[in-house]
């Protein structure tokens, strides 16, 4: 009899949609020798049964302890333990019960610290409202994972206090790809700025820091914050004198502070996002833990409201939102599968005029009527195998698959991500091999009525995912005919080709300049360069052609259309088009509003390089050969931008969130709801001398009816707030530009600008979002 002993997740708790890791020991020291495999077995959201297979081997008398990564679907309460014989056979089975939080969603965080107990205040906070409580897990060295799977639970990890280099290069290199993939990293500084920061300051910072110096910082004197000791609200707080290291990350916006001294900085990086505190967090512990609003403030700010609103939701939704975005994704055939319908419709005219009129008059004519019925039998089986060899072309016999990849290529990983559709068109098993080494996350279908029986784990997988060293393939078990099986596949892998695409560029104001290289072995089509609200359309690209970005017109676009900008960068309004292309870029568009959609989000200083290739790099996501497969193929690099011009500075206004004094603003999209006027507070740095603000809209060719109703531009009055006079003055209708003498009544001392945006009426209301102008300034640090 053999025992089995399972340990998951970070102390046996999980978060649903996420890869868990998981340790299995099992006791063989009564059993006899077994080869065969473990499975782990899952509901999916759509009630499928899935599994996770791996080769198993025991020993007589072996006790065997073995680790794993499976993802968890989203929602799921239970997963299924269970062993098979060389025969297939179950022969054990243990069920483990998930642990589930009580109530409160949580927020997994993961510390990093040579002293965690100084950062004890950051567990069991809540949250953004009390949405969220914060539960807090120790790392170490020994214990840090290699894989960025194993990291996938966290949500936030918090280094402070620490030798960053005790962590091997695979452990550092997991930890970047799991911030880059959507998790937010947080380091603390002070007197150990070089172990926690130095390694990376190359990579994230603009300047160089300087030594840490003691500065008295008045915690308590944090924006839109007011926190006192109980008992003291008469009383001023005094400042803490503690080791200040001032960051100049790049990219970053002041995301919290204390007094003037900027306290946190942050910076998206990918989906994720990096923070920099100009202290060391464990410092913080004596006045956090007497002060739990402040706690609550900083987590709040350093995660942001979208996410934690996002976060929240995965408690009690049952399926990540970009299923369905993906299933629409690959839910297509190709263009030149569709039939011919000119062609159809000549053959049904043809046969209807030989079996009606035209058969009838030329047996009469030849006084042979009574061979009406044999030609007419005759007729029909010959249009009968004409339409049987039309049909061939867009016949399925087999298993095929359609696919769309997405790889996006830096200095030193290439990293691909392929969404696959996976059908067949008869109701029997199969099974394909897929990409050696690929991580394969099985997708719910909305196109499945979801029930919950009750299992016992013996049930027989719908779906099973096998792994064997690197080798990958998938079993499906008697699905109906042409029944989808969507999957997620990711895969890095070393850029040893230098692949992707290389330049030098410059944003300044609203001017673009450098160049932009295609360094793939192969042309790419509708290409384009993708800053925060503007786009250069650099079309099609040979390989290792150089395009000067200057030459190219500049275009203002709307961050809270996407599906628009994608349509425009595919051309499916430009004319002259054959129906088959004119599907294609429709699917394109699609294809690359998914794409914006995941990340033209919120404000990034860099660029990224978007294309598509007719190379089907992605068509080996499937190993077997000889399937008919179809789909589409995105390539991508972010490049870093020049924002200087001697001593002066662009940059957006956005690059710290406005704060909302009125209406309702949308972040995310620079956007607002419509209805009532919203007012937004720029913090433009206390440090910063503004010279020039460009108010920057828009272009007027996104709100054609071509381009998409209402798509965009904002109509209405725009005004500052006057600091002198106390009162809203409103800027004349077309100006952009402002000098410093121009905007000096409309600073606060520290810098602030407030814009109030009013829409004028408007009879087209099929939006209900508007896309409002984006700030830039121009200026020096002081």
């Amino acid at each position: 009899m053999r025992t089995i002993e399972v340990q998951y997740g970070y102390e046996n708790r999980v978060k649903g949609g996420r890869n868990m890791p998981v340790t299995l020991t099992i006791d063989n020291r009564d059993g006899a020798a077994m080869e065969g495999s473990v499975e782990f077995l899952f509901r999916q959201a759509d009630g499928e049964r899935y599994a996770y297979a791996y080769p198993l081997q025991l020993t007589a008398g072996e006790n065997k302890q073995s680790s794993y990564i499976v993802p968890l679907s989203a929602g799921a309460d239970a997963f299924w333990v269970r062993l098979k014989n060389e025969a297939g056979e179950i022969t054990e089975v243990q069920q483990l019960d998930l642990t589930q939080n009580s109530g409160d969603s949580e927020l997994f965080v993961g510390l990093l610290s040579d002293t965690p107990e100084l950062l004890s205040y950051l567990n069991g906070v809540s949250v953004n409202y009390g949405q969220m409580k914060t539960r807090t897990f120790t790392l170490s060295a020994s214990n840090f994972p290699e894989d960025r799977r194993q990291l996938d639970s966290f949500d936030l990890i918090v280094i402070s206090n620490y030798q960053v280099s005790k962590l091997s290069v695979r452990q550092v290199r997991a930890l970047m790809q799991w911030m880059r993939n959507g998790g937010v990293l947080l380091f603390g500084t002070g007197e150990r700025v070089n172990d926690t920061l130095g390694m990376f300051a190359p990579e994230f910072l603009d300047d160089m820091y300087d030594q840490p110096e003691k500065r008295d910082l008045p915690l308590a004197a944090t924006d839109g914050l007011t926190v006192q000791t109980p008992g003291t609200e008469n009383e001023a707080e005094a400042p803490a004198s503690l080791p200040y290291v001032h960051i100049n990350l790049h990219g970053g916006s002041v995301i919290f502070s204390a007094g003037d001294n900027p306290l946190i900085t942050a910076a998206n990086k990918g989906s994720g996002t990096l923070a920099v505190a100009s202290i060391d967090l464990t410092a913080l512990r004596d006045y956090a833990s007497a002060h739990t609003l402040y706690t609550d403030q900083l987590l709040t700010r350093v995660l942001g409201s979208a996410r934690l609103e996002r976060l929240a939701s995965e408690s009690y939704v049952t399926r990540y939102g970009d299923d369905w975005s993906a299933e629409t994704l690959v839910d297509n055939g190709s263009a030149h599968l569709l039939p011919n319908l000119l062609g159809y419709g000549a053959v049904l005219f043809l046969y209807l005029l030989l079996m009606g009129p035209a058969l009838y008059y030329a047996l009469r004519h030849r006084k042979a009527e009574r061979l009406y019925r044999r030609a007419a039998v005759s007729v029909s089986l010959t249009f009968a195998a004409l339409l049987w060899l039309m049909t061939g072309r867009t016949r399925f016999r087999t298993s095929f698959y359609s696919y769309a990849s997405i790889q996006e290529v830096g200095s030193d990983m290439l990293s691909e991500t392929v969404y696959l559709n996976l059908r067949n068109p008869r109701h029997k098993s199969y099974h394909l091999a897929l990409e050696p080494g690929s991580e394969i996350v099985p997708l719910a279908s909305t196109r499945k009525a979801v029930g919950k029986t009750a299992l016992t784990g013996r049930e027989e997988a719908e779906l099973t995912i096998t792994e064997r060293g690197d080798a990958r393939e998938v079993s499906v078990k008697n699905p109906p005919a042409f029944s989808e099986k969507l999957f997620r596949l990711e895969k890095s892998i070393p850029n040893e080709e230098a692949l992707g695409f290389q330049g030098e560029l410059s944003l300044f104001g609203d001017k673009v300049s450098g160049t932009v290289t295609n360094r793939y072995p192969y042309a790419v089509s509708d290409a384009f360069l993708l800053f925060y609200g503007k786009v250069v359309a650099l079309g099609h690209m040979d390989a290792n052609e150089t395009v000067d970005v200057s030459e190219r017109t500049v275009y203002n676009i709307p961050i809270n259309n996407k599906q628009t900008v994608a349509a425009f960068l595919t051309g499916v309004y430009d004319g002259g088009k054959t129906e088959a292309e004119r599907l294609r870029a429709m699917e394109r568009a699609g294809f690359l509003s998914f794409y914006l959609s995941e990340t033209a989000g919120n404000y990034t200083p860099d660029a990224r390089v978007v294309a598509f290739s007719a190379e089907e790099n992605a068509g080996k996501a499937v190993e077997t050969k000889g399937l008919r497969h179809f789909g589409m193929n995105l390539l991508t690099t972010v490049l870093t931008v020049e924002a200087r011009e001697g001593n002066l500075i662009s940059r957006s206004a956005l690059m710290r969130s406005p704060e909302v004094l009125s209406g309702d603003y949308i972040a995310s999209t620079n956007s607002f709801y419509r209805g009532d006027p919203v007012v937004l507070s720029y913090k433009l740095g206390k440090n910063f001398r503004t010279e020039e603000l460009l108010l920057e809209v828009p272009d007027a060719m996104f709100e054609s009816n071509d381009q998409g109703v209402g798509a965009a531009e904002f109509r209405g009055v725009i005004s500052f707030y006057n600091y002198r006079t106390g009162n809203f003055d409103d800027i004349a209708s077309g100006k952009t530009h402002f000098t410093a003498e121009e905007l000096a009544p409309y600073f606060a001392l520290d810098h602030t600008l407030t814009v109030r945006y009013a829409e004028e009426k408007s009879e087209n209301s099929e939006r209900l979002d508007i896309a409002l102008p984006w700030l830039t300034v121009i200026g020096e640090d002081t």
